[in-house]
């Protein structure tokens, strides 16, 4: 069912002001981006640079923040929406319109499901078709658990997660509140740890004992890995708020601080400690026990073999202060 919503009970969800030309009764059906506008939808600015593109518009719906308000007079055929955060207030609306898209709001275990009798559900869970729950697993209220995907003996998941299909939870794993896990992600597996013996005959294989902890409002996109701790009582740790991408992998005994944000396709080696407030860009490297302090931000493909200190950026093969790489490649361009 497609939601609506009028224009003036928009801008009072935004606590947002209204100026230019525009009917009180307008219905608002969803979202659009600003160079292929469609009518009755809600689009964004939030630089000037843009500003061209509202040009050729006509009773368009535009938010755009108090900086900007000078467009308004420029391009008065619009109504805008004038907000403090322009890209939060786009959140709250595609919130709105589209956050069940995906969303199962059925509570249950299915037919095809097992759930093992020592298992604890809580209230309003879902537990999906040919799903698996183990020994002594706890699922706590609100819990949705999808289609085909498989949660081993002891594992704890907190109050309203979201686990899409074809997830699979290794055994002893600890899964926060509010957490949104994407297809294909699997949790607590063992760690990359192979030695060779003496001979070269033989590649032993290192059993890891440990767990991974997840906190509150995590999201793991799509094919991620994480790997267990080596040693049992110790931990994987993926912070509160962490935000994963797709097809990361977190190798044994990492630790994530909270609100980092790690782009696609990302690689952190054993034992890495990332702080809290990072961003690691996409296709990343971190090499086996480097430290990413609080703030840093580690640029894209960039391959990270030494500490980082707080605040810094770095990128490169292997990685360095941005400025220096940015003065490296420059000599390097001349002298070719």
């Amino acid at each position: 069912m497609v939601k609506e919503i009028n224009i003036l009970d928009l801008a009072n969800k935004l606590n947002g002001t209204i100026v230019g030309s525009f009917n009180k009764e307008t219905i608002i059906s969803g979202t659009c981006p600003i160079d292929n506008y469609s009518p009755n939808k809600v689009s964004f600015i939030r630089s000037a640079k843009y500003d061209a593109l509202l040009a050729d518009l006509e009773n368009a719906i535009v938010l755009i923040p108090k900086g900007l308000v000078k467009l308004c007079d420029k391009y008065p055929n619009n109504a805008y929406i004038i907000v403090e955060d322009v890209v939060f207030a786009l959140m709250d609306i595609q919130s709105f319109f589209y956050s069940d898209l995906s969303v199962i709001h059925e509570e249950g275990i299915s037919k095809t499901a097992y759930v093992d009798a020592s298992a604890r559900l809580g209230n309003n869970v879902y537990i999906g078709e040919n799903v698996y729950i183990g020994e002594n697993v706890v699922i706590g209220d609100g819990t949705k658990v999808q289609h085909n995907s498989c949660v081993l003996g002891d594992v704890v998941i907190g109050n309203d997660t979201y686990i899409y299909p074809n997830v699979c939870v290794y055994n002893n794993c600890e899964i926060g509140s509010k957490c949104i896990i994407h297809s294909g992600v699997g949790i607590g597996m063992d760690g990359f740890r192979f030695e060779q013996n003496a001979e070269q005959t033989e590649v032993r294989k290192m059993i890891h004992a440990g767990q991974v902890l997840i906190g509150n409002n995590v999201e793991i996109g799509s094919n991620c890995t994480i790997a267990r701790a080596t040693f049992y009582g110790e931990k994987t740790l993926i912070a509160d708020n962490v935000k994963l991408d797709n097809l990361v992998h977190i190798a044994h005994n990492a630790k994530i601080g909270e609100r980092t944000l790690i782009a696609a396709q990302t690689c952190l080696a054993g034992s890495v400690k990332i702080g809290q407030d990072c961003w690691i860009g996409a296709g990343a490297t971190i090499s086996n026990g480097v430290r990413i302090n609080n703030g840093a931000q580690i640029l894209l493909n960039a391959v990270v073999a030494h500490n980082v200190a707080e605040n810094q950026v770095v990128s490169g093969f292997y990685a360095m202060p941005h400025d220096e790489w940015k003065s490296a490649w420059k000599r390097l361009r001349k002298n070719r």
